[in-house]
């Protein structure tokens, strides 16, 4: 009796694993019982060649499984298109470790910021963000134009340093860029970049939003991300400790960083005093505009805004822009930095380009009795087609997330996926748009695995615009910062590769390009040769 219970027992869950959780879904490669596909997306050299194989063997459309958490991936462009820019609302909904964020200790148990959240406070939110990150951009450039002089200099040192001790070892110009661009978004949100004395401080953003996003990317990681009460279970609630602890680090920086604004708001306000523009003050201001109290409660009153802009959602906000912003732009020009030292070639063309724009500058400058400006700004990208290639080869070459952030359908909805397929998903389904399915793919990219600027020239040298490249996303849920990381990315190109050359420490043993797993992918850790060139 108990083997035929047994084997009646085995029937029914082979069926409902393999056959009746799938109805209706569409596709997919075969699900695991309770870790999915996980294994194999882990045991994928590439962090996303997979997504790319199950295209190619079940369409544009097609469903993964993490743990138990049933995921719809497209990837193909048009139907992105269809998807998440034309029906952009139905599709603007987030699934992204809400849960995981609830429970760690620094949320206080609630989900705010422009991340994690969808309707209305997310609209609310991101409204606000957008409007206020745009306040003052004039003066961030030249902020940020100050700070990569100020990185110019210390890499100047740290190169005549090593030349006077004969240290041939290198230079990891990484820690270089990570403090440029964390100082970047200091300077957005808090007023001001990281100086010597406020290393510490960077010091625990960076560690923590590093470990998070290696942690993250970990089986665990991902196995919590699918499945939260795992985190009840050994090993697993070591995962959660370790994220929590991470979470907790962060806060930390971002909560001293408020409480010393507000007293210093106090106190300018009895001085009658200016205060500073940044995001953190627009903030500040609208709450108290709103009667919203400091400690997260709201005045009496009727108004969506009211509702949503409060300290937890202020905290929550900076710790969203601040994960989004360092970690991708850094491993970005990381990888830029790389391609270029592995590829002489383009880095000479590249300079060579600067070098004639610089050279017209002066010439110009000194006609007109002005002083020249050394500096290459904004209003010169126009006249710098292959810079602009070679950032755009560079962010489609990277491709930063191996699994695009998971978006969550708002309404029932109905999918033609072409070939006659049509697929019905209800409302919460979590739905991806796979980016890299489309930034490698040969009919649009050919040869998609090779850096090769000159493919977004035309036949003019003019630039050529791709709608295929998206590494900012699509839709709704677009990215935010996208005008700063532009900013950032052309600026540090134009004007580092403007004064000085990367070459391998060891021609015969160059750095590998090969990409290390995380949430985010990013480069091996490696040295290089700095020269001088002004």
């Amino acid at each position: 009796m108990l083997p035929l219970l047994g084997l009646l027992f085995l029937s029914a869950f082979l069926f409902w694993h393999f056959v009746w959780k799938r109805r209706d879904l569409p596709p997919g490669p075969v699900p695991l019982p309770l870790v999915g596909n996980g294994l194999t997306i882990e045991r994928s050299k590439c962090p996303y060649a997979i997504y790319q194989q199950w295209a190619r063997q079940f369409g544009p459309i097609y469903t993964i499984w993490l743990g138990e958490l049933p995921v719809v991936v497209v990837a193909d462009f048009q139907l992105m298109r269809e998807l998440f820019v034309k029906d952009g609302d139905t599709f603007a909904g987030r699934d992204f470790m809400e849960e995981l964020f609830k429970v760690s200790t620094a949320s206080y148990g609630k989900c705010y910021g422009v991340v994690r959240t969808e309707g209305e406070l997310w609209k609310v939110t991101r409204k606000f963000a957008m409007r206020n990150l745009g306040m003052g951009k004039a003066r961030l450039e030249q902020k940020y134009l100050s700070d990569i002089n100020t990185m110019f200099g210390r890499i100047r040192q740290q190169i005549a340093f090593a030349a006077a001790e004969e240290d041939t070892s290198g230079i990891q110009l990484y820690l270089h860029i990570n403090r440029l661009i964390g100082s970047t978004i200091n300077q957005l949100l808090f007023g001001h970049s990281f100086s010597d004395d406020q290393l510490e401080d960077f010091y625990q953003l960076k560690n923590g939003m590093e470990n998070q996003t290696k942690l993250l990317g970990s089986f665990a990681g991902k196995a919590l991300f699918g499945m939260p009460f795992l985190r009840y279970f050994p090993p697993f609630c070591w995962t959660f400790a370790k994220f929590d602890n991470n979470l907790s680090n962060v806060y930390a920086y971002i909560d001293k960083t408020i409480a010393k604004r507000m007293a210093k708001r106090s106190q300018t306000m009895e001085k009658g005093g200016e205060e500073e523009e940044d995001l953190l003050n627009c903030f500040l201001d609208q709450m108290e505009e709103d009667g919203a109290t400091l400690n997260g409660g709201v005045a009496e009153g009727e108004g969506k805004a009211k509702d949503y802009l409060n300290m937890e959602n202020l905290r929550t906000v900076c710790f969203d822009l601040f994960f989004a912003g360092q970690e991708t732009t850094s491993f970005t020009l990381s990888f830029l930095v790389l391609y270029l030292l592995l590829d002489q070639r383009v880095q000479q063309k590249m300079q060579k380009e600067l070098d004639e724009l610089c050279t017209e500058k002066e010439e110009r400058n000194e006609t007109e009795g002005k002083e020249a400006k050394m500096m290459i700004t904004t209003a010169d990208r126009p006249k710098l087609p292959y810079v602009n290639a070679v950032i755009n080869e560079t962010q489609r070459m990277c491709n930063l997330l191996p699994l695009n952030l998971s978006h969550r359908t708002m309404a029932d909805v109905q999918i033609a996926a072409g070939g006659g397929a049509n697929f019905r998903l209800g409302r919460g389904t979590i739905i991806v748009p796979q980016i890299s399915c489309v930034l490698f793919d040969e009919k649009v990219f050919p040869n998609a695995r090779r850096f090769l600027p000159e493919r977004f020239l035309n036949q003019m040298g003019q630039l050529e615009r791709f709608e295929e490249l998206i590494p900012f996303g699509l839709g709704k849920r677009v990215c935010m910062g996208e005008s700063l990381a532009r900013m950032e990315l052309f600026l540090f190109t134009a004007n580092f590769f403007r004064n000085f050359t990367v070459l391998p420490v060891d021609p015969l043993n160059p750095p590998s390009s090969e990409k290390e797993k995380g949430l985010s992918v990013h480069p091996m850790p490696y040295k290089c040769r700095i020269e001088p060139r002004t």
